[in-house]
This record gives structure tokens, sequence and C-alpha cells, in this order.
């Protein structure tokens, strides 16, 4: 859950291999408290922090490292009432470490990273200005510390994100990078996380947020499949971290690998947490789904039930929809579109895809839904067979309907992934000549497709259907076809 926000908030072990100033001090207290954060024992953090405090109360280290307890335990659990409670404890905090030891390395990183983190909390809950204003100076100063400290590997791990972030900016805040004048670079930013973690790589503690950091750059890139690879690469042993085992299950998820990503969930003790981490009902819930498990429903009640806040309210609101739909209840499914219409904020890239699903203007083909499940979980036999039920049921076969364009679509995908190329081809081809006119997204993510096919093979070709497909593309579409049609544009254009 909050995957994309998830990336601004990951601080772990991150001065463990700097020298050690006066006024911050890395002690034993601090690096168990670190190893307590990544593995989501957040009450156990707590309390290594205030037993160091008692103990050195002059350690501004450790100031920022409470602030940073604190917002996982808000990022993990939001709710109002617990962001405001952390508000005036922020303001203290940075009050103490300001102006105290500024000749430090760790002076501007510490503070830079923790305006990050309130910066987002206020863009979560509704204070974009001065969300924007903290971020932006986060990012001033992460590279006045690079100038001024050019050795200081630490600073190098915001810089690589921020180069990963400010090219993924969600609407709604994108217009500031530009006011700014700031912009990313995807590939540099991946070469500097990759070279952060290299460096860590012998560092216990460490090395575990170093690979965190690689994975969720690419998370937020919307490229899975280089965190699924990257994640390959690493030894069995970062994964007794229960963030990093979660992340791994999110991942495998995201590149259509369902049931890799059921079995690492299954190992995941939830009923023994320090903390209530409701991710797993959201992941849990999408992984059975993706399998059309009824059980799936029992998941998004319980997520909903442990929900206090709006952000993806809309998204589990029409998981559960579909899950209803799949199982024959159509009043439920129509029920529960109306709540994820209703409910919640587009603040979330993936309530805005659902703000999309639900302001259809057709019900949706139940076959067609359990073919799109099963496809995106890598279930392509099962996929394949719906499909078949669905086009046996039609007697309409060849008009641009919204169902016969989804199903060619899911057809021409299906092709592809089980090395069809030709008929993917002539199947994907079919969606745009005859989708182009239509108000749906299906031409404009059949161009995308299209794109992805050729990108190998004969480049110009992909150029130009990466550029169709922004062509096609309408703002209330799903993003990642703009947003990925962007990127492919860009590199082709190089």
């Amino acid at each position: 859950m909050a995957l994309r926000i998830l990336i601004f908030f990951m601080v772990f072990h991150s001065f463990l291999s700097q020298p050690l100033l006066a006024q911050y001090q890395i002690t034993d207290n601090c690096i168990q408290a670190w190893e307590a954060i990544i593995d989501l024992r957040l009450v156990t953090a707590d309390s290594l922090i205030n037993a160091e405090l008692a103990e050195n109360p002059n350690n501004y280290y450790v100031y920022y490292l409470a602030q940073t307890c604190d917002a996982y335990e808000l990022m993990i659990n939001n709710s109002t009432e617990v962001y405001e409670k952390l508000i005036p404890k922020y303001e203290e905090r940075i009050s103490m470490m300001e102006d105290h030891d500024v000749d430090s390395p760790h002076y501007l990183t510490c503070i830079a990273e923790m305006q990050l983190q309130m910066g987002m909390f206020n863009i979560i809950h509704g204070d974009k200005l001065s969300g924007l204003r903290r971020a932006y100076g986060a990012y001033k100063k992460t590279y006045r510390n690079i100038d001024k400290n050019p050795d200081y590997q630490t600073s190098y791990k915001l810089d690589g994100i921020f180069d990963v972030a400010l090219l993924n900016l969600p609407p709604f805040v994108s217009w500031a990078a530009n006011a700014f004048g700031v912009s990313g670079d995807e590939k540099k930013g991946y070469a500097t996380l990759n070279n952060y973690f290299i460096y860590c790589s012998n560092l216990e503690g460490l090395k575990q947020e170093a690979a965190l950091y690689n994975i969720l750059a690419f998370k937020l890139n919307k490229d899975p499949q280089s965190a699924y690879e990257f994640i390959s690469t690493l030894d069995s042993g970062y994964f007794n971290y229960k963030l990093l085992s979660y992340f791994k299950a999110n991942v495998a998820f995201r590149c259509g690998k369902n049931e890799e990503a059921l079995l690492v969930l299954s190992t995941f003790d939830n009923e023994n947490m320090e903390v209530q981490f409701n991710g797993y009902n959201y992941l849990f819930g999408k992984i059975l789904l993706r399998k059309l498990d009824p059980s799936a429903i029992g998941y998004f009640k319980k997520y909903l039930t442990n929900k206090p806040e709006e952000q993806y309210l809309k998204e589990i609101h029409y998981a559960l929809a579909l899950s209803y739909l799949i199982a024959g209840d159509k009043e439920k499914f129509t029920k529960h579109k109306q709540l994820a219409y209703e409910l919640g904020s587009e603040i979330a890239e993936r309530d805005r895809e659902a703000m999309y699903d639900c302001s259809l203007d057709y019900f949706p083909d139940v076959n067609l839904v359990r073919a799109k499940l099963s496809l995106d979980g890598g279930y392509n036999d099962v996929a394949r067979n719906w499909l078949e039920i669905f086009r046996s049921a039609q007697n309409d076969k060849d008009s641009p309907s919204p169902y016969n364009l989804e199903y060619w679509l899911l057809k021409g995908k299906l092709e592809f992934v089980e090395g069809n190329t030709n008929e993917a081809i002539s199947l994907l081809s079919k969606v745009v000549t005859l989708g182009k006119n239509e108000d749906y997204y299906f031409a404009s993510e059949a161009a995308l497709q299209l794109g992805i096919i050729y990108k190998n093979t004969d480049p110009d070709k992909a150029l130009s259907y990466f550029k169709l497909a922004r062509d096609l593309y309408v703002i209330d579409y799903y993003e990642y076809i703009d947003e990925i049609s962007k990127k492919r544009i860009r590199d082709l254009s190089r």
C-alpha cells in the first residue's frame, strides 16, 4: 500500500558508515532501532530511541531517528489524528537540530529527509503548498550538502531518489517541478542508487536499506521487472526483514507472478506484528482476486475496517466490487462501485484508476473481468479459457463495442506473452483501427503494446506507436499508458 509514497520515507541506517561526530552519534541503541524499524517492530524502535534520548539528549541524530520512526507509524496506519499529533513533534525536533553542529555532513541530510517526510504527509492530508515547499527545501539541502561534502555518500541516496521521483510526480503536483526549475533522469538515478548499494554491500544493516531504495526506485518508475531482477540477485537473508519480504511479494505481484507473490506473502507473520500492518490485507486481497478466489472479499473488508482515512478507499472498494461481480453478485458490485466513486480521495494513482473504472458508460462483462485478472496474474491458460467463453457468447463479433475492443486487446496481450507475435500485432492493430475514435482507453493501450513489441526489432515503428499512444491518450485514462509511452519516446529519441 501507498507504494509510490513509501519511497520518500524509507530512511534506514543511513549514516552507519560515516565517521561519528560529537553531536551525531550512531550508538548501539540507534543501530538496534534501525534494525527494528526495517523489521516493522516500531514499538521496540521507539523504546530504543527513548532510551538513547534519556542517556544522551544532545545526540541530534536521535531526533531525526525519532521523527523517522513516527513517520513510519503514520505511513503504515494513516490517520488525521496521528498526523496532527506529528506536526508539533516535527517542529520541536527541527528546532532542536537547527543551527547546531552545522558543519557536520549529517546536518543537512538529516533535516532534508525529515522535511521530505513531513512534506509528503502534508500533501497527503491536503496541505499541498506546505508539502511542496518542504519537499523543495529537502531537494535544495540535498544538493547543497553534495556541493559542500562531495565524499559524503549518504547524500547520494536522496540524489538518486530525486532523479527518479521527479519524472514520476502525480499530475496535481507535476507543475511544481517546472515552477521550481528541477528535473530528473531515471537512468542517472538508477546508477546512483546502484553505486550506493555497492558502497553499502559489506555494511550489515545499511545494505538492506540500500537494497530497499533500489527496489522502490524501480517501482516508482513503473519498472517492476527491473525491481524483480534486482531482488533475484539478493541473498535470502535480506528477506528476514518484514519490509523487504513484503516488497518482494509486491514486486512479484506487479510482474504478473501471482503464485510467487502468494508464496512469499504466505510466510509473512501478520498476527504477531507490533503495529497493525494493513498493507498485508491490501496485497493478500489483490493476490486472491487475481486467482478469482472469493476469499479476497474478507481481506478487502478487513482492510476497509482498519482503514480510517481516504487514500486507497476508491481502489479497494472497486476491487471489492469486482470480487462480488465474479462471485455473481451484481447488486453488491453496483453498491461498492458507487462507494468507490463517492468515497476517498484521488491523490494516489490507483484511486484515480478506480475512478476511471467507475465512470465507464457500460456494465463490465464478467468473463472479460475474469480474463483480465487472470492474465495480470500470469494465469495464461485460465485467461484464454475465459476469453473463449466470452467470444462464444457474442452475437456481434465485429463492431467496435467496448466489449469487443477489450476482448481484442486482452487476446493480443495474451498472444504476445505466449510468443505469438504476428497474431498479437494483428489483434492490437485492430483495436487501434476500430477504437481510435471511441471514448475508451483500449486503442491508446493497444498502441503502447505495439510499441513494446517493436522496440527491439524496429525502433522507428516503435517510436511511431508510442507517439500514437500519447496522441490517443485522454487525461482520465490509466496514467501508466501516457507515462510509459513518454519515457519510451525519450529513450528511443536519445
